[in-house]
């Protein structure tokens, strides 16, 4: 699917939909709990359906959904018997997140996905477990697993994803003894393990850090069911914000200023290069200024670097972006699908191996005109922000990917006055 963008500013208040991230672990620790827990404010993303499904699928739990964008979800506990069979289509999270999760409970299951999934890192997971005894079999049909986790020292690198951390954090408290997790590297992305660490605690679990590169899990923990609404996105509300402060004027309502989630680091760094940010109690409004050039590092941010990269296309000077060498392993390798779209549009733009340079012309522009999404649902969102900038209209090819993380998307940017030609009317 093409979508044609007219070139003007997004105007107005959006309601940000539900965490992803969040969901992804809620998901899990309601599975993981003997009994039903209660999930408001759920916004069903392709990579979100994954999660559910394939717990469904594992034999972890029961879903129902409820009126209001609700859904009801009935864990097994740790009695939970494995089936084999789960489709993550092209969801790293849920990947990785339940893999250790069969393990806990020694059993057999086999992972499918779309192929750039397969081809993500998995190596940590293989270093840990085939000394263990644990099968873990990649293959053309998908990964097959089969054995069981002990209570041990787990020692993996810090800064491949802290997904591998967070899946384990996730699984190590249903064994019989303590386990430990440590780090062999600094750790990137912290923020979200933090923000599994805080799914933990709410669901009636514990895990903590013994020093900046040990965790402690204790076992023979039961996770406790809850009633709980989900938060709003940082991540998926950083391209309204960015729209805002591309010359717009954007609030962004339902987002919590206390979350744990470390891509609200998007409002100092609106501030950073001279946005009008307004900050009021779950909601954030953003207006353009005169925007400036700065330096970023998104080691702990990388979802946020493909839409900075935009916003650099409006400051004056230049924009760095680096420690970004992970964006090579995402949905696409954003380093460069987001370098070679933005030179398409018009922008100056210089790609290294983990660092992007933009140089900016506020008062230039971009041009506009045809680009791709490389079938990455943030590519497709941030070259959306993109128009803003643009003399003429942008038309985004494979624009169905941003269902990964955002069904409503397109509907939002009309919701807000952007003027969007997909074939079915304007």
């Amino acid at each position: 699917m093409e979508i044609r963008l007219n070139p003007g500013k997004l105007k107005g208040r959006i309601v940000i939909q539900s965490s992803k991230s969040q969901l992804h672990r809620t998901l899990i620790c309601a599975a993981l709990s003997a009994g039903i827990s209660e999930i408001g404010n759920v916004c069903e993303s392709l990579d979100v359906l994954a999660t559910l499904d394939g717990l469904v699928s594992l034999g972890l739990a029961e879903a129902r959904r409820k009126e209001g964008a609700g859904l009801e979800i009935r864990g097994k506990g740790r009695r939970g018997e494995i089936r084999a069979g789960v489709d993550c289509g092209e969801s790293g999270t849920t990947l990785r997140f339940l893999i250790p999760l069969v393990l806990a409970k020694g059993g057999r299951a086999v992972f499918r996905g779309g192929d750039r999934l397969m081809d993500r890192p998995m190596g940590p997971y293989e270093e840990i477990f085939r000394p263990m005894g644990i099968v873990f079999a990649r293959s053309p049909e998908g990964i097959q697993v089969e054995g069981r986790l002990a209570p041990r020292r787990y020692e993996l690198a810090g800064n491949v994803s802290s997904q591998f951390i967070s899946g384990l954090l996730l699984a190590l408290p249903l064994l019989e003894g303590d386990s430990q997790i440590a780090l062999l590297t600094p750790l990137e992305s912290r923020d979200y393990v933090e923000m599994t660490l805080d799914a933990m605690r709410v669901f009636g679990v514990r895990a903590y850090w013994e020093n900046d590169r040990l965790l402690a899990v204790p076992g023979k923990q039961s996770y406790r069911p809850v009633k709980m609404d989900m938060e709003g996105d940082w991540s998926h509300a950083a391209f309204f914000l960015a729209a805002g402060a591309l010359g717009g004027d954007v609030t962004c309502l339902g987002l919590n200023l206390d979350s744990a989630h470390g891509d609200k680091a998007i409002l100092p760094l609106l501030e950073a290069m001279g946005a009008s940010v307004q900050i009021r109690p779950h909601e954030v409004r953003v207006m353009g200024g005169r925007l400036r050039g700065v330096d970023m590092d998104v080691s702990q941010i990388p979802d946020l670097a493909p839409v900075l990269a935009v916003l650099g296309c409006g400051c004056e000077g230049t924009a760095r972006i680096y420690n970004a060498g992970r964006l090579r392993m995402k949905e696409s390798d954003r380093l460069s699908a987001m370098s070679r779209e933005l030179r398409a549009l018009g922008a100056d733009v210089e790609e290294g191996p983990d660092w992007m340079e933009i140089r900016g012309n506020p008062e230039a522009g971009l041009t506009g005109g045809r680009c791709r999404s490389h079938n990455d649902h943030r590519v497709a969102m941030s070259l959306a922000v993109a128009s803003a900038l643009c003399r003429e209209a942008v038309t985004v090819a494979e624009a169905e990917s941003v269902a990964k993380s955002s069904p409503s998307f397109w509907e939002d940017i009309r919701k807000l006055g952007g003027g969007i030609n997909d074939g079915t009317g304007s």
